[in-house]
């Protein structure tokens, strides 16, 4: 009868526990939900002026006022960002959850960007198949999951613009909860290749 209670005792601990790592993943899902177009807006480059290539002014002009339907090859998979990157503010923000899950690219539909499972074609040292399959191709975009601060009204989170070899950007985005949705208070470069 002792080792039945036992058992019921760890598996309503365990049912618990998978409930919270639940919710809590839901939770950040729902906060990038509320701010994921506006940090791609914040961190994507566009490939066609960021690599350098020569232009006129008249096309570099041009480029910058064709906003509409770029390509982003956008990694699906969050990650927990490596140990530096909360250098300076590692008692603030903590990790909700340690579980890694995919974000759904159709949710984030828009006239500004067509968003490609980075799975879609090889990434490669140059991404020659991205650029000559799609014209538009602006680069690739990862983001980690957030850390969130004790009271779950500020976050970090660590966004990577990549358009081939050393060539890249990386950002912490700040955000903050203001009249129950969240918005992002800065964006701050942290490394550039």
């Amino acid at each position: 009868m002792k080792i039945l209670q036992i058992a019921i005792l760890i598996t309503g601990i365990f049912l618990t526990s998978c409930h919270k790592k639940k919710n809590t993943v839901d939770f950040e899902k729902k906060v990038f939900d509320d701010i994921f177009l506006s940090a791609v807006d914040s961190t994507l480059v566009d490939l066609r002026t960021y690599t350098g290539f020569q232009y006129s002014e008249k096309q570099k002009d041009s480029i910058k006022k064709d906003t509409l339907h770029r390509v982003v090859a956008f990694n699906i998979q969050n990650y927990i960002a490596p140990d530096d990157f909360l250098a300076g503010n590692v008692s603030k923000y903590k990790l909700a959850n340690d579980s890694v899950w995919n974000f759904t690219l159709e949710k984030y539909s828009s006239l500004r960007y067509l968003l490609k499972d980075s799975n879609e074609l090889p990434i490669t040292d140059n991404l020659n198949e991205w650029k000559n399959k799609y014209p538009k191709f602006s680069g690739g975009l990862i983001f980690s999951k957030i850390y969130f601060d004790e009271a779950k009204e500020n976050g970090i989170f660590e966004a990577t613009y990549y358009c081939g070899p050393s060539c890249g950007r990386g950002y912490a985005v700040y955000i903050k909860k203001t009249n129950n949705k969240w918005k992002i208070l800065k964006v701050k470069n942290t490394w550039i290749s």
